[in-house]
């Protein structure tokens, strides 16, 4: 390929301005012209894909980029030739054109784009001889703007999802930019709010937001709520988020970009549940009061059903006259006996969750409340033929405690075993000292068992496990939560372990200070 070996002249700016002649590059020695050849032609192998083309439309060079992307090139029918080319302008003083040609090229099974440029190589006299064709690639050039294309619309549609409305401001809080978003949020067209400072947009002034005007901090802020009248002058809650922008050249502070969300609607939502929380926590709390003050006006009444029945069953006072009489009246004594039960029960629980009950504590030796409640309960287990069993050790300490509720405890888990184990079963009763110092009362059983998940709902009050048990055994279902909250009255736990067909272990467990 041949150059024009004539080259412009270079003119020194400051001696143009000076008036100094005008100074000329020194004239190339024949080696140095070697060397520039060498160079230009190891810059054109090198370079980018190139080829020139003959005004014959006959390729006469390519260079190795070029020879790459040859196959593919032909592959897409897009080799170049002098109809495809078009014709060049051929009078000296013409001006060349700048023409350039996207292609889609599939390379070694990746799709790759090149953007061919058009050069002409005119002679020393301007007419041409042949037309170059650069093909610049333009693969990561097209994936930047794809990407940017998606990040764009990505943008685009959290603005309009993610928040009612988007705004940024300059380093002087004035609004710059505002979402459509904010018409539906407010009434207002984007332009209306533009122009308008940050802090003048709540219908009170902000401390949050007045400090963004005096601190050199810059620092983000989130959920700061601000009351904003919409365009019908409704009052309308709104958290605003915002972060600070930075030039990224400088990093000087250009202002603030986040968001503002209608929180209106939840707002009353929330005020609505405490409200409605608070309620129910009166109704509950009048609840467990009336119960807590019934106790008198209930047992008072049964206590005197109960009182003059038995005289009545013992003729105390002389014969009833019928045996039928003396009947009812055991029926009457009996049933006021398990009415008076059922509503301590209710009275304790109730008790218990308006924390009106208290602990009439005393030094209690534990082998005496074993003693009584084994004598209370030893009658029904022979009659279930039950094998009942006691093992205590013989070093038991004394405990600092209410003996009547722990008797009640060891009472309501006893019954329980005796109730829901079989004939020929074994209970068993147990205290120690565990080895964290705690005492521990045990209750055991060879009885039907409960499985894992149903064990809360043995302790919620008024609950049975299951329906069949409300048809085979008696019980209003207040024992096992009585007596939860009796040993947490003590600082203690009451667990349950049970496997249905098995059987089931109640463990007590009182903490360390209980025990002298």
């Amino acid at each position: 390929m041949k150059t024009d070996a004539s080259k412009p002249t270079i003119v020194s700016r400051s001696a143009e301005a000076s008036g100094a002649p005008k100074a000329s590059p020194p004239a190339a020695k024949p080696e140095d012209q070697s060397v520039l050849a060498i160079l230009q032609r190891d810059l054109l192998e090198e370079g980018p894909p190139t080829c020139i083309i003959d005004d014959s439309g006959e390729i006469t060079y390519t260079n190795k980029a070029f020879e790459k992307i040859y196959d593919a090139l032909a592959a897409a029918d897009a080799l170049p030739n002098q109809s495809a080319l078009g014709t060049w302008p051929h009078s000296p003083g013409s001006t060349p054109i700048a023409v350039s040609q996207e292609h889609k090229l599939i390379i070694d099974g990746r799709t790759e784009y090149f953007r061919a440029k058009r050069r002409a190589i005119r002679g020393g006299d301007g007419s041409l001889r042949a037309t170059a064709l650069v093909y610049e690639p333009t693969t990561k050039l097209k994936a930047t703007a794809t990407a940017l294309v998606q990040a764009t619309t990505r943008l685009d549609d959290t603005t309009r999802l993610v928040s009612d409305w988007v705004w940024e401001t300059d380093r002087s809080l004035i609004l710059t930019f505002v979402s459509p978003r904010v018409h539906d949020a407010l009434g207002y067209h984007p332009r209306e709010l533009i122009g308008r400072s940050l802090i003048d947009i709540p219908t009170e002034p902000t401390p949050k937001l007045l400090s963004l005007r005096t601190s050199n901090q810059h620092s983000p802020f989130r959920d700061t709520e601000v009351e904003v009248a919409s365009r019908e002058g409704a009052r309308l809650l709104f958290r605003l988020n915002g972060l600070p922008v930075y030039c990224p050249d400088s990093g000087d502070f250009l202002g603030y970009r986040g968001t503002a969300e209608n929180v209106t609607a939840l707002r009353q939502r929330e005020e609505a549940l405490i409200s409605a929380k608070e309620s129910a926590e009166l109704a509950n709390r009048a609840k467990t009061e009336f119960l807590a003050n019934m106790s008198h006006e209930l047992r008072t009444p049964l206590n005197a059903v109960i009182g003059f029945s038995e005289i009545m069953e013992s003729e105390l006072l002389g014969p009833l006259g019928s045996n039928q009489y003396k009947s009812y009246a055991a029926d009457i004594h009996e049933s006021a006996q398990h009415l008076l039960t059922l509503i301590n029960d209710i009275l304790d629980v109730a008790k218990i969750e308006a924390g009106a009950h208290e602990l009439r504590e005393e030094v209690v030796d534990p082998r005496d409340i074993i003693s009584a409640v084994r004598r209370l309960v030893a009658e029904r287990a022979t009659r279930a033929e039950q094998s009942f069993e006691v093992s205590l050790p013989d070093d038991l300490p004394r405990l600092r405690a209410d003996e009547r509720k722990l008797k009640q405890v060891l009472l309501n888990l006893m019954s329980n075993a005796i109730k829901f184990t079989p004939e020929k079963g074994v209970v068993e009763l147990s205290a120690r000292v565990d080895s964290d110092g705690s005492f521990i009362f045990q209750v055991s059983d060879t009885g039907i068992g409960i499985s894992k998940e149903d064990i809360p709902r043995a302790f919620a009050p008024f609950e049975q496990v299951d329906s069949r048990l409300n048809r085979q055994f008696e019980g209003t279902g207040l024992g096992l939560p009585l007596s939860a909250g009796f040993v947490r009255l003590h600082g203690g736990r009451l667990d349950l372990e049970s496997e249905p067909g098995v059987g089931t272990r109640a463990i007590v467990r009182l903490p360390p200070s209980r025990v002298l």
